[in-house]
């Protein structure tokens, strides 16, 4: 009785050791089970991030790919347009010949102004106005001398004026002593003045009359159509109580009056 006791026992044992190791195997096939699912979970993520950085790397190569299309564009955009700019050269090169034209016409312009100045600088021949010894009419007499058209040229004339005619016939109106003191163009009048022994002239009405005309008329020559005459270098209102001098006289027509020879 007790043997079967034992061998019960021991049989006992020997199921509680199997059903022990059942459970060892069972645990480790569990584990390795689990270790091949993390394998394969490490493979899958492997391989899709293998997956994702190449569609990256084929999407930056595309990239690429169509900013040296887009470059090659633009090269092609840049040498369609140097044509353009190699035609535009010809308008510049006749734009040049064109400012080279006018910079020549322009010389030539200030050429003509500066002969036509030249030409003009000078007064050939004065003309000088006296009036008979009756008072009654104004006569042109050529100088034969020449002046400059300027200020110093007019008071030359103005002199040459007053020193009176050599024809027979012709009186000079103002007396010895009277002057003339200068001669000054401001804008389009001609100031004369003249010296204060002026005032001590008897001319009567018609005399001054032929007086402040003459005057005019020798400066018409000069350009001026108004002469101021003045006295002393000041403005007067009138001459020896007869003429008005307060305003420019105007010249007549110089063709007007006969010219006398010698």
């Amino acid at each position: 009785m007790k043997n079967v006791s034992k061998i019960l026992l021991v049989f006992s044992l020997v199921l509680l050791l199997a059903a022990c190791g059942t459970s060892e195997n069972a645990a480790g096939d569990t584990n390795n089970v689990s270790g091949e699912n993390n394998t394969m979970n490490t493979e899958n993520s492997v391989e899709e991030n293998e997956a994702v950085n190449d569609a990256t790397t084929e999407e930056e190569d595309l990239d690429e790919d169509e900013g040296n299309i887009n470059a090659s564009e633009s090269n092609n955009n840049v040498e369609e347009n140097e044509p353009e700019v190699e035609e535009n050269e010809p308008e510049v090169e006749e734009n040049t010949m064109n400012d080279s034209t006018n910079d020549e016409a322009d010389i030539n312009t200030a050429e003509d102004e500066n002969s036509n100045t030249e030409e003009t600088t000078t007064l050939d021949s004065v003309t000088l106005f006296f009036s008979d010894d009756q008072l009654l009419e104004t006569f042109r007499v050529n100088s034969g001398t020449s002046v400059s058209m300027d200020e110093s040229g007019a008071e030359e004339a103005m002199n040459l004026w007053l020193a009176g005619p050599s024809q027979d016939g012709l009186v000079k109106l103002l007396p010895e002593g009277v002057t003339v003191q200068s001669v000054e163009f401001k804008d389009d009048v001609a100031y004369v003045s003249f010296s204060q022994d002026i005032e001590t002239t008897n001319l009567g009405s018609s005399g001054e009359l032929m007086f402040t005309q003459h005057v005019a008329l020798m400066m018409n020559q000069f350009g001026y159509d108004s002469t101021m005459i003045l006295i002393d270098g000041e403005e007067v209102g009138e001459l020896l109580g007869h003429m008005d001098l307060s305003n420019p006289i105007s010249a007549e027509n110089p063709e007007d009056y006969e010219l006398m020879n010698e």
